[in-house]
């Protein structure tokens, strides 16, 4: 990812996060933005399989951003969901088995049916959707954890991830938090930004 699509995001992120303190016209813009110059960088890249799901994933959380914009839950958790689905798919491509990593999946599987358990009965008419997205965000984390790719950028990125949805659920069904939005959405752009530049470079050093 070059230097100035970097500060590009870190501008408009940053933009973003200290928009999110008054109220401003078109936040729902400023929120996407980060996103669409991520999906940019991964545009100028070299065709490959690889890289359209790296878009597709990117598309789709772009769209989630806008339905969550427009309080349009569910359909925000299927647009995010189909984008874990897809990172999924990235990360099992780097597949390397159980034998390294196993200590941190195993705690994350443990934080994953916490949460669960936490959140199961508080979930009324979405404990589908919700189930649904945990199971998903769940096993994207767990097939980047037992990726053979190191834990700098993607295999964070997607830690990360899942800190900033658990937050997002802790927030809407359980107890609210205090700077919310600045908590969800500074990890969630840290995380996006790790998995792109984390599956970028990963691309590039399997070409070479």
């Amino acid at each position: 990812m070059s230097k100035g699509l970097t500060v590009a995001f870190l501008f408009f992120a940053g933009l973003y996060l200290v928009a999110l303190n008054f109220d401003v016209a078109f936040l729902w813009l400023l929120k996407v933005i980060p996103i669409v110059i991520l999906f940019v960088a991964v545009l100028k890249t070299p065709s490959s399989t690889k890289r359209t799901i790296l878009l597709i994933a990117l598309f789709l959380s772009g769209c989630g951003d806008l339905l969550l914009a427009f309080n349009l839950f569910i359909y925000g958790v299927a647009a995010f969901l189909l984008a874990q689905l897809s990172y999924a798919i990235m990360f099992k491509s780097y597949w390397q088995g159980f034998q390294k990593r196993w200590p941190l999946s195993m705690a994350l599987m443990v934080c994953m049916l916490t949460m669960a358990w936490l959140l199961l009965p508080k979930l009324g008419e979405l404990q589908i959707a919700v189930m649904a997205y945990l199971m998903a965000i769940g096993t994207m984390g767990i097939l980047a954890t037992q990726s053979s790719l190191p834990v700098r950028w993607a295999v964070l990125g997607a830690l990360f991830f899942i800190a900033s949805d658990t937050l997002i659920a802790i927030n809407k069904f359980m107890m609210p938090l205090p700077l919310e939005g600045l908590w969800v959405m500074s990890t969630y752009y840290g995380a996006q930004f790790m998995l792109v530049v984390g599956f970028l470079t990963a691309i590039d050093e399997n070409k070479e």
